[in-house]
């Protein structure tokens, strides 16, 4: 029975903290902290080592390391990861000096002096009490390291316009883009021919370009095809074929527009809002 309990505590106790915005005092809150300045170097473009993150997945797999073992009552095995646990929590405490605080050496000890004493109960105490550090530096940073730290930086993409034939910065070129867009969708409103044509094919052009920034981060074919793959060139094409006719179809130009600003949609629901949260983390 201690140990069944043992399992269900500690599950609860490693994905806590994903729970953590949800708290009374902070409900429908979500407040990010920038990282320190001193994680960086475990973190391209100043390491490929991924340092840090390793640390945390060894400490992730050592806690299990050791819950899986007193569930089998393989003590020893439990022993040998809760060493492993501990010298690893020692080892990355002093990787992020900003951080010391977030960390305690003494419930470490404790931990371990737990799982020596092959006390099921005392086990369960320390894990709490060691696992609450974790949580707290999680709950304030995880997901501002995840943004900050790993997520791509689009501020150094450039992009040729092809319709000002001018290079300029991802997000700059993004707001032409939508201008151009938004122009279509109101002379198209306003059944206005000559105008619907010339923004029309103003987005067609800078829509294609989209596709060569694409391929900038994302090297392989397949990943550029789930997005901006077939289906949204032959939308492009048709787009431009409708706009090049000599009696533009307005409800037909209407009808395949959606065909394309559903990539537009996808995309930015992967990259537009980490990127403006990393924006913002860099103020």
């Amino acid at each position: 029975m201690k140990r069944k309990i043992f399992i269900a505590f500690i599950s609860s106790l490693l994905f806590a903290h994903e729970g953590h915005f949800s708290t009374e005092e902070n409900k429908g809150k979500v407040t990010l902290k920038k990282p320190p300045e001193s994680l960086k170097k475990y973190y391209p473009p100043h390491s490929e080592k991924f340092e840090f993150l390793s640390n945390m997945h060894t400490m992730s797999t050592a806690f299990h390391g050791v819950r899986l073992n007193i569930n089998d009552d393989n003590w020893e095995r439990a022993l040998e990861w809760a060493r492993k646990l501990v010298e690893t929590y020692k080892e990355t405490a002093k990787m992020v000096p900003e951080w010391k605080d977030y960390f305690d050496f003494k419930k470490a000890d404790n931990y371990l002096k737990a799982v020596e004493s092959r006390n099921v109960d005392g086990v369960i105490k320390a894990s709490q009490e060691l696992g609450k550090t974790c949580a707290k530096c999680h709950q304030d940073y995880e997901i501002a390291v995840k943004i900050y730290y790993r997520f791509p930086d689009f501020e150094k993409i450039k992009v040729e316009d092809p319709v000002e034939f001018t290079e300029m910065k991802l997000e700059e070129f993004m707001e032409k883009l939508t201008s151009s867009l938004q122009a279509l969708k109101v002379y198209l409103s306003q059944k206005d021919t000559e105008k619907v044509q010339e923004h029309g094919i103003n987005f067609v052009e800078r829509a294609r370009a989209v596709k060569e920034t694409c391929s900038k981060c994302h090297t392989k074919e397949q990943e550029i095809e789930a997005i901006t793959g077939k289906d949204y060139d032959q939308a492009l094409n048709k787009l431009e074929e409708l706009l090049n006719s000599d009696n533009v179809d307005l409800t037909e130009v209407k009808r395949t527009l959606p065909k394309i600003t559903l990539t537009c949609y996808t995309c930015h629901n992967v990259h537009l809002i980490p990127a403006k949260i990393k924006s913002a983390l860099r103020k």
